[in-house]
């Protein structure tokens, strides 16, 4: 190896177990390649660097290591990844979907390379996420004209589109290798390298399983504490056992009716991580895709479940800042629809440095054009559909209308307990309202509803666990306040919350 090949691997950011002349040693030998006359960082994304690799012929080869530890890397997860790649190359169902070409891989970290990496072709283009302005106040889409903004968000929707391509498949699941190196549907493999079990026949199969491994965790983690607390640490939402017992009820009460209605049933290519951080344009024309890369957590799903807008065009409800009376519900999938500013007297004001004052209308404004861009990209998809597959369906053309509470709820089962308890509110809600309005259980009726709920409804059920949710709340109080040493008698606190309800105590 060349002492200036040497500089420059010792100037490239790396983890610590990677060897990247061992990494070069190994694309030299498996690609049977002359000698690597340069090495250089591409990029870096949550779950991989990438590197150029540069060959005495010319050739450019891009490797992709893992920058997570044996601990934290899911093997499986990876060659789903790479299985999902060679079949889009070679199924012929994705013929406007360039994805670069995979020659080479090892998921071990016992190989010279010290990690796992993947060797596949380079690829070249344009990418329009860190475009900026002058004033540097936005980035990517929110930055381009009106005109650029309207011709990336349908270039956008036509890429989602191409990906809505009846499969082959029969099964809810990730796409591996067969012992004979064909593709087949096996479990589910999210983003963060989840392995969610399956493969599933149905989305029925697929949330009963998610629910039956909450309790499963219940068994195996919650039958040997010491208090009524079931989070363990400071990540985790708080949540009583009988929190928990209370929306594993109403979540599997809710299954069969959450079904979507046959049109949107037929499965597809979902691709978690559809954003222009991962999107190569060619370097003139803005409306022609030339690369799509991280394939990593692809499932094939029902049609319902893959209606989330590219990354560029979401928004949440605490960016730029929350509103007051517009709750923000914190979905992942869904966005949070600014329509208008309210009020911004009663917004936050927020300094770069002190006296560099942040205008918070600009990015506001910005949230407010993804909204409207979010109908464009809608529409769009479904002319495409139309034109590129005959598709006359009204309810798929309706399809990112109609998908929000499909979405949502899908997010909560398989996000675990903790979704249960972050989402609660919305799940006793949604309860609540179907009951009151879905009397007919056997009906397959779609189910539609406000971006975000801003009232409840008035349940027609007296709780009585109100009395004991109090007392509860106080003793927590209490609890805490020892804590920074100071005491507080129970009995005082029950005896006063017995007179404020004008209640009479069981003694």
């Amino acid at each position: 190896m060349s002492e200036d090949l040497e500089l420059q691997i010792s100037a490239l950011r790396k983890s610590r177990w990677v060897n990247l002349s061992g990494l070069i040693d190994c694309a030299t030998k498996r690609l049977s390649k002359p000698t690597c006359q340069s090495i250089q960082f591409l990029g870096k994304g949550s779950y991989n660097n990438v590197y150029k690799l540069v060959f005495a012929d010319d050739t450019e080869i891009a490797a992709s290591v893992s920058v997570h530890d044996d601990e934290d890397f899911n093997p499986q997860a990876k060659l789903s990844e790479i299985a999902t790649m060679q079949f889009v190359r070679a199924s012929g169902l994705y013929p406007d979907i360039p994805v670069p070409q995979v020659h080479a891989w090892d998921i071990t970290f016992s190989n010279p390379a010290g990690a796992p990496y993947v060797l596949m072709d380079v690829v070249h283009g344009r990418k329009l996420h860190k475009l900026t302005k002058d004033d540097n106040e936005l980035r990517g889409l929110d930055c381009m004209s009106e005109v650029q903004q309207l011709a990336v968000t349908k270039a956008l929707a036509k890429l989602q589109s191409t990906l809505s391509a009846p499969v082959p498949f029969d099964k809810i699941g990730s796409i591996i290798f067969n012992d004979e190196g064909g593709f087949v549907i096996g479990p589910i493999f999210t983003i963060t390298q989840n392995n969610l079990g399956g493969p599933y026949q149905s989305l029925i199969d697929l949330w009963r399983a998610q629910l039956e491994r909450e309790i499963s965790h219940a068994l195996r983690e919650w039958s040997r504490l010491e208090t009524e607390q079931l989070s363990q640490t400071l990540s985790e939402p708080k949540c009583t056992p009988q929190n928990f017992s209370e929306l594993f009820q109403l979540l599997s009460s809710l299954i069969p009716h959450f079904v979507p209605p046959s049109p949107y049933l037929p499965l597809v290519l979902y691709h978690p991580d559809l954003a222009l951080r991962n999107i190569f344009f060619d370097p003139i024309d803005d409306t022609k895709i030339v690369g799509l890369i991280d394939w990593g957590g692809a499932q094939i799903l029902p049609r319902m479940l893959t209606a989330k807008f590219p990354d560029d065009l979401n928004s949440t409800g605490e960016d730029p800042c929350e509103r007051p009376g517009i709750p923000d519900e914190n979905w992942k999938a869904v966005p949070h629809d600014w329509t208008s500013f309210g009020d911004t007297s009663k917004w936050p004001n927020v300094f770069r440095a002190p006296n560099d004052p942040i205008d918070l209308t600009i990015r506001a404004s910005a949230m407010i054009k993804r909204y409207y861009l979010r109908q464009h990209f809608a529409v769009c998809f479904a002319q495409e559909n139309h034109d590129r597959y005959g598709d006359y369906n009204l309810g798929r053309a309706m399809l990112f209308a109609h998908a929000p509470y499909y979405l949502k709820f899908h997010e909560i089962i398989t996000g675990g307990w903790a979704s249960f308890i972050d989402h609660a509110e919305w799940i006793r809600e949604t309860y609540w309202r179907l009951n009151a309005v879905k009397q007919d259980g056997r009906s397959a009726a779609l189910i539609v509803g406000p971006n975000v709920y801003r009232t409840s409804m008035e349940k027609s059920v007296f709780d009585l666990n109100i009395f004991e949710k109090q007392f509860s709340d106080d003793v927590q109080d209490e609890e805490e306040e020892e804590d920074i040493g100071q005491i507080i008698i129970v009995d005082s606190i029950w005896q006063d919350f017995v007179q404020h309800e004008n209640i009479i105590h069981p003694n």
